[in-house]
């Protein structure tokens, strides 16, 4: 069992990676209003010392009970528990309304 969950870790680690290096390659050094009109407006902004903003996205998703198969037979059912999956991801834009730097978290709670 210990097994299948540091594989799960192991795989959010890179597809969150991925996402990250994805995003940046889509917005990174243009104009914020590409990602607007992609996500629409952020759900928090917060101005930067010494300029710029911080524009943030967050998304909460519950995650039902998936059934898990050990693949060899067994008398009772394994179900994965439910779970709450937020990500995050925020913008740092510059005054001009450059994208300058992107970050992508992902994280899973009971």
């Amino acid at each position: 069992m210990s097994k299948s969950i540091l594989l799960f870790v192991a795989t959010l680690l890179l597809v969150g990676c991925s996402i990250e290096s994805k995003l940046n390659r889509e917005y990174k050094g243009k104009s914020f209003l590409g990602v607007m009109a992609v996500k629409g407006a952020p759900t928090h902004i917060e101005n930067l010392i010494g300029g710029g903003t911080l524009r943030t996205y967050q998304k909460r998703v519950m995650l039902k009970e998936t059934p898990i198969n050990t693949g060899q037979f067994q008398y009772e059912s394994f179900n994965a528990p439910k779970v709450l999956k937020s990500e995050i991801t925020q913008f740092k834009v510059s005054n001009e309304g450059i994208v300058l730097e992107i970050k992508y978290s992902c994280e899973y709670s009971k």
